[in-house]
């Protein structure tokens, strides 16, 4: 019986020592990030300085990552509020991109009962260079590329991030959110 219950204690401790993590507290004296003695390869362990395991976190756990309205992690604000520092790269090779385009894009629906969707650069910048998604993903010119639903879902397009390592499509109105624009018919209102 004795030994469940020193079990069940890890987890415990483990879990309390987070917190600071997540709240953006000091680090206890025995948690503080020391230089590491050898680089590590991703997937590979961590060492200490004594060349020991260093059993300590990487991660931050998803239940205290901020939410979006309807309930879905929102990886922009946990950026923003530095609970997140995503690498340029798995190499660990940082590279900032030449040019910096901030600009939202209205990408306009192709169904009338769908609102338009905005794309906004910005959270998208922060941690992708351009040469990320064009010209091989999207082409830099407006209507140039045939993006659709199936498209997306088939992992073209957004589909080669969202559902993946970004936030899911279940949620349409977090894309389409542009109220669409009355088509005019070309004839003004008479009045009689």
């Amino acid at each position: 019986m004795m030994k469940k219950s020193r079990y069940l204690f890890i987890p415990l401790l483990l879990s309390l020592l987070c917190v600071p993590l997540v709240r953006g507290e000091e680090l206890p004296w025995f948690m503080q990030k020391e230089e590491e003695a050898t680089p590590r390869k991703t997937g590979g362990l961590k060492y200490d300085k004594f060349g020991l395991i260093d059993p300590s976190p990487d991660v931050v756990p998803l239940d205290y990552l901020p939410r979006d309205k309807y309930g879905f992690i929102d990886w922009s604000k946990a950026l923003a509020k530095g609970i997140i520092s995503p690498k340029g790269s798995l190499e660990g090779k940082e590279k900032k991109a030449d040019i910096v385009f901030n600009e939202d894009i209205v990408i306009k629906s192709k169904m009338d009962f769908m609102p338009d969707v905005l794309f906004p650069h910005i959270p998208h910048n922060v941690w992708l260079d351009c040469k990320t998604c064009h010209p091989k993903i999207f082409k830099m010119e407006a209507g140039g590329n045939d993006i659709s639903m199936v498209a997306i879902w088939n992992g073209e397009y957004c589909g080669r991030c969202h559902e993946k390592v970004a936030f899911p499509f279940r949620n349409c109105f977090r894309c389409h959110s542009v109220p669409r624009q009355p088509k005019s018919t070309g004839t003004s209102p008479t009045t009689p």
